[in-house]
């Protein structure tokens, strides 16, 4: 979402620019320049790809970017829950919802706390290493869009002097050179509005995934403790804000009517 805010802000002034300008949006389009930016960093994100299979890459991009995280809170309440209930989460699809089905089928087979606990960690470090690949495959392309914005620029330039060689007014001349500069600003764009901030904005995913991940194994600890469901609340209730932490009286009421 913060993401997609940031990316509509952008857009919004880049449009706001061109209106007082006195251009039109479409003026900044062109062909080549496109393709050659965007084939030529897709040619080099595949050839850098990470040792990962394309299909975990994507589930992860694409759960973050079209699912986003739930709120810390919101994790809390899970744990909670199922701490409570001892019922695993259906249809799990944040990282935490998955530690939490996890912990309570290694319970049910017989593990003890200490391997339980190692488990999950394990598990949570294998998803940790495929965010940060990603936003480091991301970070890392960052660079390439500019260099291949430059060699539409000097298509461009190559184009525009066959022209003046060939005979073409200023006016056409003046045209030409701007087509050519519109690769540069392609490069530009990608570079600093689309990679590099995906990489950022996945960084920081994860270390809110981290937190959750973290309070998740912490809940299953403590169930298989057997710690009762106060101490419960105020342990997951530490890894929340003052402002977020739940209600013991809630707790306690649902405790009760269960």
């Amino acid at each position: 979402m913060k993401y997609s805010i940031g990316l509509f802000i952008a857009i919004t002034g880049f449009y706001l620019a061109s209106e007082h300008l006195g251009q039109k949006i479409n003026e900044y389009w062109d062909f080549v320049a496109f393709f050659v930016v965007v084939f030529g960093t897709t040619a080099v994100m595949v050839i850098s790809r990470p040792a990962t299979p394309f299909k975990h890459i994507f589930l992860r991009f694409f759960q973050k970017f079209f699912i986003g995280s739930q709120s810390h809170k919101k994790s809390a309440e899970q744990c909670w829950e199922v701490c409570l209930k001892r019922e695993s989460i259906k249809e799990p699809k944040a990282i935490e919802e998955q530690i939490l089905n996890d912990g309570l089928e290694l319970i049910s087979l017989g593990f003890d706390k200490e391997k339980t606990i190692d488990i999950l960690s394990q598990r949570y470090h294998q998803y940790e290493n495929q965010m940060m690949l990603l936003s480091a495959w991301l970070k890392r392309n960052a660079k390439y869009p500019p260099a291949f914005g430059l060699a539409g620029t000097v298509l461009g330039l190559i184009h525009l002097m066959r022209g003046i060689s060939a005979g073409i007014d200023s006016k056409e001349t003046g045209l030409r050179m701007a087509v050519a500069l519109v690769a540069t600003f392609y490069g530009l764009l990608l570079s600093n509005l689309v990679l590099n901030p995906l990489g950022e904005w996945l960084i920081e995913e994860a270390k809110k995934d981290q937190q959750k991940a973290e309070m998740a194994i912490e809940a299953i600890g403590l169930m298989m403790e057997n710690v009762n469901i106060v101490e419960i609340q105020e342990r997951i209730n530490s890894f929340l804000d003052p402002s977020d932490r739940l209600s013991g009286l809630n707790f306690q009421a649902e405790a009760e009517a269960t």
